[in-house]
This record gives C-alpha cells, structure tokens and sequence, in this order.
C-alpha cells in the first residue's frame, strides 16, 4: 500500500489535547499507507519536529496507540507498527499455559441482511445489506470454533472468498490489506449457548451440546464501529481464551 503524501512540519490547530492530536494524526498517515505493518515509524525528535510539539508530547501520543495495540515498543530498536493479527483468540488445554496449533477454514462469503443485533452493533438499520463470513477454527485438526463476521456491503464492495484465502482467512489482514482499514475491538461478551443441528454437524458434537458464545464489536481507529462478530466453541475438550 502506497500513497503520496506531505511530510513537512505542520502545528496541531485545535481544543483536544496535544497528545491526542498526535495520535490522531499518526492514525490518519497510517490509514492513508504511509507506514505499513511491521515498518518503523521516524524517532520521536523527527515526529516532534513533524508535528511542532515536544518530545515528551509525541512519546503521549505513541503510548496511547501502544496501548490500543496499534503500535509495537521494541527496547533500543524504536516504535513499529503492529502487525495484523486475527483477533479470534486461542484455544489451550486446561492448565497448560500455551496456545495449541490452529488453521482457519473459510466456510462462507456471502450477502445477507442484518438482524436486529447485528444492526445494533454496527449502527444499521435492520434489513441493511451485510457480507457475512463464517470461518470453521480447528485445533489440532479438529473442529473447535465457528466465527461469523458481519460488515456493512457497502463500506467492503468486493469482498469475496478469494480475498479471504489469499489472506490464510485473516479477515484483519483483508480489512487492512484491501481495504486500507485499521480495526480495534471492544472488549469481549461472553455467554452461553447450545448447538443447533447445522453447529453439531459442523463443530462434531451432539445437537444442543453446551457451547461458549463470544460477541464483540470492532471499530476502526475512529472508533466507528465496521465489524460485528460471534464465535462459538466447544468446551468439552480445550478453553478458549482471548
């Protein structure tokens, strides 16, 4: 992802706070691929003179997107960019404090209409159109997880399965690799649910077996929510962990 775009130092005019100001703008040259994941960003002498503002102010602001997972601190080397990773989380076996070998199956990309959660989430009204991904997560080869992503068609035209696979079925890679977009989610609901007929068939277990449920909501680093996902997973065998 490349873009032209205008280096020179320019002051943060406005009432937020200078640091979020920096923030906000470092958000926007990432946005419009000035840095891509894994670069390093320029020192914070070389931002603070970007920017017209402090060191000290810059350091802020670059804490703020560490914090947001934006940005990688990398002691005696500098400030990178995150790479993407599938937020979908990890399965471990209970008391063994390591995530266990995982591959991500693309099941379904296609059109469908928002329920009354999805558009709630998203800030849509009902009935608006969605690309819906369901994505089978397997442990160790066996299956584990569904996920079902929900996007507004609009705002992601020309999604399609052969995007997702060509990402290795990272939809946060696609997002950021086609789509020029950052995500951050909010922080996990966890609930219970059962398996109906077509997640026993697909999971391996018995209809109205007993699965964990985690919704959450994505944004981008606007914080607009774009993306509204539900995994389910078994819980006879391994514990899933964010």
């Amino acid at each position: 992802m490349s873009v032209t775009s205008t280096r020179s130092s320019v002051a943060l005019p406005g009432r937020q706070p200078l640091y979020i100001q920096v923030r906000d703008r470092i958000v926007l040259a990432i946005a419009q691929g000035e840095w891509d994941s894994g670069e390093a960003l320029p020192s914070e002498f070389e931002l603070a003179d970007r920017f017209g503002v402090s060191q000290g102010t810059v350091r802020k602001g670059l804490d703020h997107l560490a914090a947001e997972g934006v940005l990688v601190r990398r002691q005696g080397m500098g400030t990178f960019i995150a790479e993407v990773a599938d937020d979908w989380g990890c399965a471990e076996v209970s008391g063994l404090a390591r995530p266990l070998e995982t591959s991500l199956e693309l099941l379904v990309c296609a059109r469908s209409n928002a329920g009354e959660e999805a558009a709630t989430a998203l800030g849509l009204r009902r009935g608006a159109v969605l690309m819906a991904v369901k994505r089978l997560v397997r442990v160790a080869g066996e299956p584990f997880a569904l996920i079902e992503n929900f996007v507004a068609a609009e705002r992601f035209e020309g999604l399609d399965a052969r995007r997702i696979k060509q990402a290795n079925c990272n939809l946060r890679t696609v997002w950021w690799r086609e789509f020029g977009l950052r995500v951050v989610s909010a922080p996990p609901q966890f609930r219970a649910g059962i398996a109906g007929r077509e997640e026993a068939r697909l999971l391996g277990v018995e209809a109205d077996s007993p699965l964990l449920e985690v919704a959450r909501t994505a944004g981008g680093l606007d914080g607009e929510p774009v993306e509204w996902s539900v995994l389910r997973c078994r819980t006879d065998r391994y514990v899933y962990r964010v």
